[in-house]
């Protein structure tokens, strides 16, 4: 059942951004300026694999490009759940278009727990990585981010052959809000 209302809560994010889309993008100014508010939805859903997870995070522009942000996530499958919190610094590449190259850099503390091994722990997780926003208004953005993220401990269990590891690669889709 809760499954089926982050799944809805993730349908009303994209159905608020389609709904704020220009039919031209050409004259949009991203807002990226010092004192700027985030509020940032991204995530993604593998119905196949019964994977979702989630991550929200509200962050602050502290000089111009460069944001703060606090994060937490959620990830869930048939086989594993984690859970994040922490904190996240990012560089946006100011340019005259409404594409926007960014990199990023994080810390969350994660709780992890798998049905199949023994995992039920607690580890400090670095990242970093990048990506690219599209502004669709000067005040919303779709992005993609992919990410390098290393634990402390062993609390990522491959898709593939069930192991535990301390480092994975992760890509998002997000929808990002900017206010004043």
């Amino acid at each position: 059942m809760s499954k089926t209302w982050l799944l809805f809560a993730v349908a009303v994010m994209f159905a608020g951004s389609a709904f704020a889309a220009e039919k031209e993008a050409n004259g949009v100014t991203p807002n990226l300026d010092k004192g700027t508010k985030v509020l940032e939805g991204a995530g993604y859903i593998y119905v196949m694999g019964d994977e979702l997870q989630i991550q929200l995070a509200y962050g602050q522009f502290v000089a111009d490009g460069i944001e703060v942000a606090v994060v937490a996530g959620l990830r869930d499958s048939d086989r594993y759940m984690s859970t994040e919190l922490g904190a996240r610094a990012e560089y946006n590449f100011i340019l005259d278009s409404a594409l926007v190259p960014f990199l990023n850099a994080g810390v969350v503390w994660a709780d992890a727990e798998a049905d199949d091994s023994d995992l039920d722990t607690d580890a400090a997780v670095f990242s970093a990585g990048g990506g690219v926003k599209y502004f669709i208004r000067d005040a919303v953005a779709l992005a993609v981010n992919g990410s390098y993220l290393v634990a402390t401990d062993d609390i990522f269990v491959d898709s593939e052959d069930g192991e535990l590891q301390d480092d994975e690669f992760r890509i998002l889709f997000s929808v990002r809000f900017y206010f004043d």
